[in-house]
């Protein structure tokens, strides 16, 4: 084998390297941005933007008090508790305790939620 053979060898394998790995790499040659995957969160931070957080019964963005319980903003007492009590039924952890851990988890966030609320409104209501 002559030095220009093995030239020529190497040559075809690093064009050909090249060429699969730009035809497989995601984004490349379509501009078209439904073409390429959606970014990942978890690398956010690396590239200089905010991460983002999930929705928590202890974020400052959570819904008014009102809102989570499902009254009107000037419900009296007894609307309140009304509404406190069906809201609670509904995701009580003995009410899921048979179901999975991801409903089980969003039933003890929301049921955490629920009270926090009730919490909010019996203390506007006194």
């Amino acid at each position: 084998m002559t030095l220009l053979q093995i030239i020529i060898i190497v040559a075809g394998l690093f064009i050909g390297y090249r060429l699969v790995s730009y035809m497989l790499s995601p984004g490349t040659g379509d501009d078209d941005p439904r073409s390429r995957p959606p970014p990942d969160p978890r690398h956010a931070a690396d590239e200089g933007r905010e991460r983002p957080r999930p929705w928590g019964w202890h974020d400052t963005a959570a819904p008014p008090w009102y809102e989570t319980l499902g009254v009107s903003e000037t419900a009296s007492r007894e609307q309140i508790d009304s509404a406190y009590r069906q809201q609670i039924s509904q995701y009580h952890p003995d009410k899921v305790a048979t179901m999975g851990e991801e409903i089980r988890r969003v039933a003890e966030a929301r049921t955490k939620a629920i009270n926090a609320a009730y919490d909010v409104a019996v203390g506007i209501r006194r």
